[in-house]
């Protein structure tokens, strides 16, 4: 109970930082901007009173904090930080948790990115525009994955002793979500990479891709195999997907150079 209760606690303070970077236009702006149209529209009012005026300016007044609450609100949807404030998630490095189910898949297809090209190691990262690390401990990869205009580069491993291992990799942004997982709090714990954070997500968990626009991309939609550990530095974030447990995993993210 103490380690759940500690990690609600670190969601809240993820809450509030994200909270604390939305970029919400100055409220006086606004307010002065609805101030002087009400003005202007009451203003064949203020010449002869007429019974009901105080109703009218409760009204008129009504409407002005309507009209803020539903530009305070747009402008709070229109940000990731924002959404996930409003639906409980939180975010870490580019990825965003969210309780419940994620969006349904299509039975059969194959979940994909967009743009997904295979690709030479140093092709991908010419590509890229982020410097693409490879682990020491698992060697060069079996195959390269550069997906909708090198903004994600997947790595591929499918000889290990845990059998295939996925690590993508893409740009440590604070103003963007590259994935999206449905999965439920208890199994997400604070790991230390290399003396920064990281989140070990333990079981398979829905995944689905973000565009740069913010939308998700449907046929994308997965269930990622074994569990996953999100980590990153300055410039890159590293989402690793395997079979192996955290040892492993912790032993591979410190090997990436």
């Amino acid at each position: 109970m103490a380690d759940r209760a500690g990690w609600q606690s670190a969601v809240e303070s993820e809450l509030r930082a994200a909270g604390r970077e939305l970029e919400v236009p100055p409220a006086g702006d606004l307010t002065a901007a609805v101030r002087r149209r009400l003005e202007g529209q009451a203003a064949g009012h203020r010449r002869v009173p007429a019974p009901g005026a105080g109703i009218l300016r409760l009204r008129l007044g009504w409407r002005a904090a309507l009209i803020l609450a539903v530009a305070f609100l747009a402008a709070l949807i229109a940000t990731p930080q924002g959404r996930a404030v409003i639906s409980h998630a939180f975010r870490f490095g580019g990825v965003e948790i969210r309780q419940g189910p994620g969006p349904a898949r299509s039975p059969g297809s194959h979940a994909a990115l967009p743009g997904e090209r295979q690709m030479p190691l140093e092709q991908a990262r010419r590509q890229a525009s982020f410097p693409v690390l490879v682990p020491a401990a698992l060697g060069r990869p079996g195959e390269v994955v550069v997906s909708d205009r090198g903004r994600v580069v997947s790595l591929f491993y499918r000889r290990t002793p845990y059998g295939l291992v996925r690590i993508d990799e893409f740009a440590g942004r604070l103003d963007q979500v590259y994935f999206e997982k449905f999965a439920g709090l208890r199994n997400v714990t604070r790991v230390a990479v290399n003396g920064t954070k990281g989140l070990w997500i333990k079981g398979p968990q829905e995944l689905v891709y973000i565009t740069r626009s913010g939308v998700p991309v449907i046929a994308s939609a997965r269930l990622t195999t074994g569990n996953t550990l999100v980590w990153g530095t300055r410039q890159v974030v590293f989402r690793l997907e395997g079979n192996l447990g955290k040892p492993a995993a912790l032993a591979i993210a410190s090997s990436a150079h």
